[in-house]
């Protein structure tokens, strides 16, 4: 495989991985129907972002870090690959965390949006959606792409020279205005 392929591949990895987390942390992941004495049985949803909110930054950290593995090169294209990959991880250790707890974690939430019901409420009827599922695969994809970024990336091809910090021009030997200081008419050079 060329290295700008294995460049496309690894870019394409992480950028649809970060899409599937965002798109997984915006959705219903939990839901319950509360019950209040004397009133009737009212429904309360979670979000992923809410259940699992480090999943939700680790998104906006491997999109972030698209553009970082696209404008550097060398060590810090390495570096940004290897925080991407960090990333990633964060967001399945969130997912895993939300699956081995579930029960703490959505009562937690539920009882958070639960605040504004009222006193005396507990959930009837709790549901898990199949989002996390979709943020965890996410997770993985942008683990995968860190790491090959910061594996693979000193062979990709990096950014031209036009787009570096311009530096201190060097002074012309013929100056105009050094020539018409010394009295030289410069519009009569070849």
């Amino acid at each position: 495989m060329t290295s700008r392929r294995q460049m496309f591949l690894t870019l394409a990895l992480v950028l649809v991985g970060a899409a599937l987390v965002l798109l997984a942390a915006s959705r219903t992941w939990v839901t319950a129907a509360l019950s209040i004495p004397d009133y009737p049985s009212v429904s309360v949803a979670v979000s992923g972002g809410d259940a699992a909110p480090l999943a939700r930054a680790a998104g906006f950290v491997g999109l972030a870090g698209v553009l970082a593995l696209v404008a550097t090169r060398g060590i810090g294209r390495r570096i940004a690959g290897a925080l991407v990959g960090l990333a990633g991880l964060a967001s399945v250790v969130a997912v895993v965390l939300f699956w081995s707890r579930t029960g703490s974690v959505a009562d937690d939430a539920l009882r958070r949006a639960a605040a504004g019901v009222g006193g005396g409420t507990h959930a009837t009827e709790v549901a898990s959606t199949s989002w996390p599922v979709l943020a965890l695969a996410g997770g993985v994809l942008v683990t995968v792409g860190g790491l090959l970024a910061a594996a693979g990336s000193h062979r990709w091809p990096s950014m031209g020279a036009k787009y570096d910090a311009p530096t201190t021009r060097r002074k012309s030997d013929t100056d105009p205005w050094a020539a018409l200081d010394r009295g030289e008419d410069p519009t009569t050079r070849d």
